[in-house]
């Protein structure tokens, strides 16, 4: 991978991580065009400097929300010295904001345990020469095969997640109906399960969590920012055990330039799209996303079709 693909999958996972698009499925989209990843010579640079990429908008995640997460650390290690000292107040009406989002970012984090459930061997699929039994495989198979059908299903499903949320939101807003202001238990676990079907390229994470919060009564910036804040955990476990299993053998000098821009570039792009997000949340315009994702699962179920019944796979160069 050169310098410039590095900044155009920069620029993708910057947008794409935060605004309710998928990162993934923009970036298996990205791939599939681009001559170095649809020629087949490069998959595993192209996958450790994406690896890498995450990583960039990590950071983005911890500039933005840099005073709301170290008022959680801070607070997460309060926490333990109660537990030790037997002073922890279990109650959740008792405890201060900050310990809240702790505990149900703790919670949201648990129902990863789905995501290695074997539960998918029926399906009779592999996945690197081994069979896709567990959700995690599941999205392993979609991601590393040379098709997009299943990409432009996904984008399809977000996208009429996004219009449904958006609809129940008006509803309630103009019903006498409370929305939640703060995160409930029942945000926390409804959030938690929709980080988990976010492991499909072209589901959406920050989409879908943030849909899930709507749906079950939270407020949507604060949807918004918990979708955010719970995601860190996952994303960083998940990145470090792709970590530990990438082959080192292929990075290089051009490799280690091109990550390094990349980092960069998806952090700075990560940023921008953050307070971009807030801000179109903020004036009603949430819905937009939702036309966007239907309108290219439907093009990309098409290119897909053709290229399934043509033969020819669509990219940009030979």
């Amino acid at each position: 991978m050169n310098i410039w693909e590095a900044i155009i999958q920069g620029i993708v996972q910057g947008l794409t991580e935060f605004l309710p698009v998928s990162s993934s499925g923009h970036l298996s989209l990205v791939q599939h065009i681009l001559p170095s990843t649809s020629s087949g010579n490069n998959d595993v640079g192209n996958q450790t400097v994406s690896l890498f990429l995450h990583f960039g908008t990590l950071l983005a995640v911890f500039i933005v929300y840099r005073e709301v997460i170290w008022k959680m650390i801070l607070e997460f290690f309060s926490m333990c010295k109660e537990i030790f000292t037997k002073k922890f107040v279990w109650k959740l009406d008792q405890m201060n904001k900050e310990r809240r989002m702790v505990i149900f970012v703790v919670v949201a984090s648990a129902f990863a345990i789905l995501l290695f459930l074997p539960v998918f061997g029926w399906l009779g699929l592999e996945t690197g020469g081994e069979p896709v039994k567990k959700l995690s495989d599941l999205a392993e198979y979609f991601s590393n095969d040379s098709d997009i059908m299943a990409e432009g299903i996904f984008f399809t499903f977000t996208g009429m997640l996004i219009l449904l949320a958006t609809v129940f939101e008006v509803r309630i807003g103009n019903s006498p109906k409370q929305k939640d202001s703060v995160i409930t238990m029942r945000n926390a676990c409804a959030m938690g399960l929709g980080q988990c079907i976010a492991a499909m390229p072209g589901i959406s994470r920050s989409g879908t969590t943030t849909t899930m919060g709507m749906l079950t009564g939270a407020e949507k910036n604060t949807a918004l920012e918990f979708s955010f804040i719970m995601g860190i955990p996952a994303v960083l476990a998940a990145n470090l055990l792709e970590f530990k299993d990438t082959d080192w053998s292929v990075v290089r000098g051009s490799t280690i330039v091109a990550i390094v821009v990349g980092i960069v570039v998806s952090a700075v792009v990560g940023v921008l799209a953050i307070k971009f997000l807030k801000w179109i949340v903020s004036n009603d315009k949430f819905h937009y996303f939702g036309y966007y994702c239907l309108v290219l699962g439907v093009v990309v179920i098409v290119v897909a079709t053709i290229e399934s019944v043509t033969g020819v796979r669509f990219s940009f160069g030979s």
